[in-house]
């Protein structure tokens, strides 16, 4: 039986808020369903500070990635990603590489958008340097 990829929706506050995290939700679920995605699986992290990268909903959603059981990642913007840009790079690089479409509502996150090409040069930029 063909494993069927979901779409994943990500959502993190760094300070915890449950109203933000809820109108954070229903925005993303909202933006999701505008593309397309049906019953997605949603990742929240409710206080969760965006400089660090190990957090449990991202941890799971990562996992799940890489096992290929996630086809795209839509999110309210980039930030919500991480902070930290070149871990941010390097997270996007590895999802792409994957297969997964990356769509975030405010179009940081978008394969037509310029910034988001520029990322992908980067992040090909960095891998030969580290090879």
């Amino acid at each position: 039986m063909e494993k069927t990829k979901k779409a994943a929706v990500y959502c993190r506050v760094a300070q915890k808020d449950d109203a933000a995290m809820e109108l954070q939700k229903e925005r993303v679920l909202r933006y999701a369903a505008e593309l397309g995605y049906v019953s997605p699986i949603i990742y929240a992290d409710n206080g969760a500070s965006g400089l660090t990268f190990d957090r449990p909903a991202f941890s799971a959603m990562n996992a799940d990635i890489a096992a290929g059981k996630i086809g795209a990642v839509v999110t309210l913007s980039s930030s919500r990603i991480g902070r930290n840009t070149i871990k941010t790079l390097a997270w996007v690089d590895k999802a792409r590489r994957k297969g997964v479409v990356l769509k975030a509502w405010d179009g940081s996150l978008d394969d037509n958008a310029p910034a988001f090409q520029l990322f992908g040069k980067i992040a090909a930029e960095m891998r030969k340097k580290q090879a």
